[in-house]
């Protein structure tokens, strides 16, 4: 496999298998970039997922997934043409993720322009879903909402971490939300590819479901920092765990959330102090119970 890309392009900083159908017994890997250069127009370290095949041949290089190929959205301002967005520096790549032939990659500073009047901009976040083998992409911006600043949705970065339930709803963390306090997304991969529109800079998706704000004591909390999935209540409904390492007054804890209605069901604390407990999360099935 070739590895030999630019130096300081954060190459290898997420990974992932991925199987394009069930039906093929080939694998590859997904590499993020975060802080790769790319053809993209006018964007600087806008980051890059590449596709690797596996196993490799020697003369067969990895490639560069053409997730998103444009420059920023413009508008108007008094006349004059602004950006709408600023994807330079957004780590796109910083998380990526399969599920049966889909792919979702995100870019968590990823900024856009709150009012349209001002130069203030928001880090969001974005993700971008790649289906049809690689033929079709779509993005999905959760926290690109009418509710901006620190105290909504501003600095959601959703996509600092993102995972799938095996029924194929994508889970997405946003850590800085809600003064950061953090939230937790979901959406299901069919109704963010349907509702889908290159002009609805502002769109809920059908179904989709967001932990809200809580008590002014969660702030600084960083719920949803790590996401993944697993069943752990034995009534077949898979739950999603979420870390929350500056929570439980900077013991870090690790969150059990029921994937129905988002409701929490169990916290799991960490026992040193600022030992950021949380910080990343994997589920197994260690007894083999399935």
């Amino acid at each position: 496999m070739d590895t030999s890309y630019h130096e300081g392009s954060y190459f290898g900083y997420s990974v992932d298998f991925h199987r394009p159908s069930p039906d093929k017994n080939t694998m590859s890997v997904l590499v993020g970039a975060p802080k790769a250069n790319t053809s993209q127009p006018g964007i600087v370290e806008g980051g890059a997922v590449y596709y690797c095949p596996w196993p490799s041949i020697d003369s067969t290089p990895c490639r560069q997934i053409p997730f998103d190929v444009a420059n920023n959205r413009m508008i108007k301002v008094n006349g004059t043409r602004e950006p709408l967005e600023f994807k330079s520096n957004q780590w796109f790549g910083a998380t990526v993720r399969t599920h049966k032939g889909k792919v979702v990659a995100c870019a968590p500073l990823y900024h856009w322009r709150t009012v349209k009047l001002s130069s203030e901009k928001d880090p969001v976040g974005t993700c971008y879903v790649a289906v049809q083998n690689f033929s079709a992409y779509v993005e999905y911006s959760p926290c690109r909402t009418n509710d901006p600043d620190p105290e909504g949705q501003g600095f959601c970065q959703a996509g600092f971490s993102v995972d799938f339930t095996k029924e194929g709803t994508l889970v997405v963390g946003g850590p800085g939300s809600f003064y950061w306090q953090g939230q937790v997304i979901t959406a299901g991969i069919a109704e963010i590819i349907n509702g889908y529109s290159l002009k609805a800079i502002l769109r809920r998706v059908s179904g989709e479901k967001q932990t809200g704000a809580a008590a002014d004591s969660y702030d600084d909390s960083y719920l949803g920092y790590s996401v993944a999935v697993g069943e752990f209540t034995g009534d077949s409904e898979q739950e999603l765990i979420a870390g929350v390492p500056r929570g439980a007054h900077n013991f870090g804890y690790v969150a059990v959330i029921n994937s129905t209605n988002l409701t929490f069901i169990q916290n799991f604390t960490g026992e040193q102090m600022a030992s950021y407990f949380g910080y990343t999360v994997a589920v197994s099935d260690l007894n083999g119970d399935g």
